[in-house]
């Protein structure tokens, strides 16, 4: 479904990696005690979890944002069609694609992003302490085994021109003689001797984000931007592109705050003759166009098909996979729901549920203890005779996602591994403790109930017929 995992590796400003910018499921990190190598982390369990994943069609690993997407807008909209060049040969022994997202640091608090993205929101909008740098010299040399393999680098930030992170990587670019494809999603403020030196010797791609036209949309939405600067700055990005002839990207962030300027930016990057992107955003949920009420949302589609522009090119295409994302969304809606744990596009219906019960009763002869959590915290638990050694009464009022330290607590250490299930919306983990009796091996189900939106999990046992653990 999506080669990503076999193909690429995502580094987030906290040290943190996954597979894509977009997945919730994380197979590492570089930064902390529980630091792993980055060839440690290509080579691991958790990366590959992911890839079984996906090639039996389970979205369960994190990837529901995709499947969200490709339900209300078909693959060709996902971000997992990126990732289609790299299928030959996959997994690769080294990544194609580098997604490097390794500082926060920024000077704009626009407003739908957030924190971990953007120094200048963490520490004015709200009120906390510079993240610390998570990439030292032990993880540049690291780096050094994976660069001379890599086919496509893409920087995004905080605004990458202002990471020194980054500009260590693109001088080692340079010392290497590597000719990779680059790319750097900017906010387009900086412009520099620098600026200008590593475009050109690196012959990026800019990608410049802009979401307005108008110049007090755009500052109402980008905080911190000056309209007539910026524009000057696309102007003198646009000339570096021509020379590098590599091409530039306009992007449009498509909100609630800003759908009526979709059509003058469109126009704007099909004057230019460059490439576009636009991007619904689904987070924070004010800003989600998608999600909008189905009239307010028939409206929004009323006012941009009153007159259809005139485009030609990317802006074109641009045109048409977004109008057609909202005219899906509105014959066929599909609610994005986030779980603590997971992100699934679907809540599971008690069908699908009692044909779990049914399924994990024939499997394992016993019935599942089944725990119910209220905004991530377990308020009811339905407990057979197997299970009480697991003392699951005392769940109550914890929060389900730190249930798996209280049982390594009680029990001994655990191992926990991604499984891949054929049900839809239903991810399926085994979590083994080295108990005092022997291992115990546990099936633990996890679902979001489509009738109250509560989080559910059907826990059974591999072999209950051993004798119970006691508690360390």
């Amino acid at each position: 479904m999506c080669f990503a995992p076999h193909s690429a590796l995502y580094l987030r400003p906290d040290g943190l990696v996954h597979a894509c910018c977009v997945t919730g499921f994380s197979v590492g990190t570089v930064h902390g005690p529980e630091r792993q190598s980055l060839r440690e982390i290509w080579d691991g369990a958790a990366l590959s979890a992911q890839r079984q994943a996906l090639e039996h069609g389970a979205f369960d690993l994190g990837c529901k944002e995709c499947e969200f997407v490709a339900e209300s807008g078909g693959r060709a909209a996902s971000l997992a069609v990126n990732f289609d060049r790299f299928a030959e040969g996959a997994p690769h022994r080294f990544p194609k694609l580098l997604d490097l997202a390794l500082s926060s640091r920024c000077n704009l608090q626009c407003v739908m992003c957030n924190g971990g993205l953007s120094s200048a929101i963490r520490t004015q909008r709200e009120g906390l302490p510079p993240l610390p740098d998570c990439y030292d010299d032990r993880f540049f040399e690291e780096l050094d085994e994976f660069l001379p393999h890599v086919e496509r680098l893409q920087f995004k930030g905080g605004e990458p021109f202002l990471a020194r992170e980054n500009r260590r990587i693109w001088d080692r670019l340079i010392d290497l003689g590597a000719a990779p494809e680059v790319t750097v999603t900017t906010n387009g403020t900086v412009m520099n001797d620098d600026v200008v030196r590593y475009v050109r010797e690196l012959r990026m791609h800019p990608n410049v984000s802009v979401d307005g036209v108008d110049p007090t949309t755009l500052e109402s939405i980008r905080l911190g931007v000056d309209a007539d600067r910026l524009w000057r700055n696309v102007d003198r990005f646009q000339e570096l592109a021509d020379e590098a002839g590599n091409g530039m990207t306009l992007s449009f962030c498509l909100m609630t705050v800003n759908w009526r300027e979709l059509v003058p930016f469109l126009q704007e990057a099909d004057r230019r003759a460059l490439n576009c992107n636009v991007i619904l955003v689904n987070q924070p949920q004010r800003y989600d166009l998608l999600q909008l009420p189905h009239d307010e949302l028939a409206r929004v589609e009323d006012v941009l098909l009153e007159r259809v522009p005139e485009l030609s090119g990317a802006a074109a295409v641009a045109w048409e996979e977004t109008t057609g994302r909202i005219r899906s969304q509105l014959d066929d809606p599909v609610e994005l729901v986030v779980s603590s744990f997971v992100l699934t596009s679907r809540p599971v219906d008690a069908a699908v549920q009692e044909r779990l019960r049914s399924l994990l009763l024939d499997a394992y002869g016993a019935d599942p203890l089944v725990l119910e959590a209220e905004a991530g915290v377990v308020c009811s638990v339905e407990e057979p005779e197997w299970s009480r050694w697991l003392g699951a009464d005392t769940f109550i009022g914890r929060a389900l996602d730190d249930l798996g330290d209280v049982l390594a607590d009680r029990f001994g250490p655990q191992t926990v591994r991604w499984l891949v299930t054929p049900l839809h919306g239903v991810v399926v983990l085994s979590s083994e403790f080295d108990a005092p009796h022997g291992r115990r091996d546990l099936r633990v189900h996890r679902l979001v109930d489509g009738a109250s939106g509560r989080q559910r999990v059907f826990v059974v046992e591999v072999d209950p017929g051993t004798p119970a653990p006691t508690p360390v």
